[in-house]
């Protein structure tokens, strides 16, 4: 039996899973749904970034100490929140898909997820080639 808090918790990452399906699906996604998404997901990232505040060594107050107990080298690890929205900031869009599609446990090799962003990047040129001579 779930609680209601891992009931919610499946709910939101099936909702973010589907939208990884939905922006890498071949299917159009209309743009007025692309930037609700979007506002969504930038207000999460604010208030988790917000929630856990670093100090000088990237540790915040939320994530905690490790479970071992001996005293003299225990230290309390890096925030994970700041980590990860760190490596969705800093590096390039082909590594940030690839690992999506990793998290979505799609098996996709690097090289794979490049070819797919090349090929949307092609059509997306063809499609303004096609309107622009349209005017």
């Amino acid at each position: 039996m779930s609680s209601i808090w891992q009931t919610r918790y499946r709910l939101i990452l099936e909702w973010l899973e589907e939208l990884v399906n939905r922006l890498s699906g071949e299917e159009p996604i209309e743009q007025a749904v692309v930037e609700e998404q979007a506002v969504r997901l930038l207000m999460g990232a604010v208030r988790l970034l917000r929630e856990h505040e670093v100090n000088k060594r990237g540790q915040c107050r939320c994530c905690g100490w490790p479970r071992w107990k001996w005293p003299f080298w225990r230290r309390r690890r890096r925030c994970t929140v700041f980590s990860a929205l760190g490596f969705a900031v800093e590096q390039n869009l082909d590594t940030v898909w690839w690992q999506l599609f990793e998290d979505a446990g799609r098996g996709f090799s690097f090289g794979e997820v490049r070819k797919w962003l090349e090929a949307r990047a092609s059509e997306t040129a063809q499609d303004g080639d096609r309107f622009g001579q349209g005017h």
